[in-house]
C-alpha cells in the first residue's frame, strides 16, 4: 500500500481547496468579530475596583441610587432608565421631596410609570429582574444584592462617595456607559472651573472662621471631618472646618467639645425637626460664638444641595456666602439658577 497523491485537478483535491478556503475565511471572519468586540467594549472600574464590560452602551438601567439617578439626566440620558429608587417617590423623615424635580425632568416619573424597586435598605430582586436590565447602579455596600445579579450574569456598578473627585469620577463612568462622554467631560469642566474660581478667592481670606456643619436631620452634633465633601467645601471657600482634626465622614461631637472648639459660623444640613431656631433657644448652646452672633443657616433641601452630586457646586456657594457674606458679592438666587440651568438644561420648577 503506497501513499496516493491528489492530482490538482481532481475533484477530491477541488473539494478539499474549497473547504480549506471556507474555514481560512470562516477563521478570518471570527478573527475580525473578536477585534471588533474588543474595540467596541466599553470598560469601566466601579467603586469597588470591580471592572465593569459591556459590549454596547446601556439601554435598560435600574439605579437604585437618587444621588446617581440624577447625574444620569444630568447626562440627559434618563431615556435608558427602566428602573428608580423608592425615595424619588416617597418624602422620607430626613429628606425633602424630590419627586416634583424629577416629575419636571422625565414624564413617565410624573405618571409613576417608572418602577421603584428598591434603595440603599433593601432592594426587590423579582421586580428588578422583570425589568430585563443591562445595567444596575446600586451602592457598593449592599454586596447581598450585588452579588445576585452578578450571578446572573448582570453588570452592576457599585457607587461609593467621599469626596469630590469620586463625583467626577462617577460622571465620567455613566459617560462611558451610557455614550455620553462628550456631555460628561463638559459637566466636569464646569464644575472645575466653578471651584476654580471659589478657590482663588477663597485663597485670598486673611482670617478664615470656623465654621461647624451639623447634619441636623439625626443628630445636631453629628458633624464630618477631614477628608470628606463636607471639608473639601469648607476648606475651598477659606473656612476651617472645627473637626478637621479627626479623618471620619461622620462623627458626633459631645456638646462639650463643640463649645470648646467654638465655632464662628453653623450650617446645618436640612432637616424637618431642627431650625437655626431651635439651636438659638437651646440655652446651653449660648456661648457659642455662631449662637451669639447669629450666624447659623440651613440648607432648605435636599434635591438642589445634594453633595454626592455635582449640586455641591451650589453647597459650596451657600456656604461661601454664609461664612462670608461680605466678601463673595454673588447672587445666590443667581448661582442656583445659573448651575442648574446648566447641569439640567433648563430651569427646574
Amino acid at each position: 500500500m503506497g501513499i496516493e497523491f491528489l492530482k490538482e485537478g481532481s475533484g477530491t483535491f477541488r473539494s478539499l481547496f474549497n473547504k480549506s478556503k471556507l474555514i481560512v475565511f470562516v477563521f478570518f471572519l471570527f478573527t475580525i468579530s473578536i477585534s471588533n468586540y474588543a474595540l467596541a467594549e466599553i470598560v469601566v472600574q466601579d467603586f469597588r475596583g470591580k471592572t465593569i464590560r459591556l459590549s454596547k452602551p446601556a439601554e435598560r438601567v435600574v439605579c437604585l441610587i437618587e444621588s446617581a439617578l440624577t447625574g444620569i439626566y444630568m447626562l440627559k440620558q434618563g431615556h435608558r432608565v427602566v428602573g428608580i429608587s423608592t425615595n424619588v417617590y416617597t418624602e422620607g423623615f430626613y429628606y425633602s421631596e424630590t419627586f416634583k424635580y424629577y416629575a419636571d425632568l422625565d414624564e413617565r416619573i410624573r405618571l409613576k410609570r417608572i418602577p421603584a424597586v428598591g434603595n440603599w435598605e433593601s432592594v426587590n430582586v423579582e421586580k428588578v429582574l422583570s425589568l430585563r436590565p443591562d445595567l444596575i447602579i446600586i451602592w457598593s455596600s449592599q454586596t447581598d444584592a450585588i452579588q445576585t445579579f452578578e450571578k446572573l450574569g448582570i453588570p452592576v456598578y457599585g457607587v461609593f462617595i467621599s469626596k469630590i473627585e469620586d463625583v467626577f469620577k462617577e460622571i465620567k463612568d455613566f459617560g462611558v456607559m451610557l455614550d455620553a462622554k462628550d456631555r460628561a467631560e463638559k459637566l466636569i469642566q464646569y464644575s472645575r472651573e466653578e471651584i476654580k474660581k471659589i478657590e482663588e478667592l477663597g485663597g485670598k481670606i486673611k482670617n478664615p472662621k470656623k465654621v461647624f456643619f451639623s447634619w441636623a436631620q439625626h443628630s445636631f452634633l453629628q458633624t464630618s471631618c477631614r477628608g470628606s465633601i463636607v471639608d473639601e467645601l469648607i476648606n475651598k471657600v477659606g473656612g476651617i472646618n472645627i473637626c478637621k482634626g479627626i479623618e471620619a465622614e461622620s462623627q458626633i461631637l459631645t456638646m462639650e467639645k463643640l463649645i470648646k472648639l467654638n465655632p464662628d459660623v453653623i450650617v446645618m444640613w436640612y432637616a424637618k425637626s431642627m431650625s437655626p431656631e431651635n439651636v438659638k433657644r437651646n440655652k446651653q448652646y449660648r456661648a457659642v460664638n455662631a449662637v451669639k452672633s447669629g450666624s447659623i443657616y440651613q440648607f432648605s433641601d435636599t434635591f438642589f444641595f445634594d453633595l454626592w452630586t455635582l449640586k455641591f457646586l451650589y453647597s459650596m456657594k451657600f456656604l461661601a456666602k454664609a461664612v462670608y457674606p461680605e466678601f463673595y458679592r454673588f447672587e445666590l438666587d443667581k448661582e442656583k439658577k445659573k448651575i442648574m440651568n446648566f447641569l439640567y438644561g433648563k430651569i427646574l420648577q
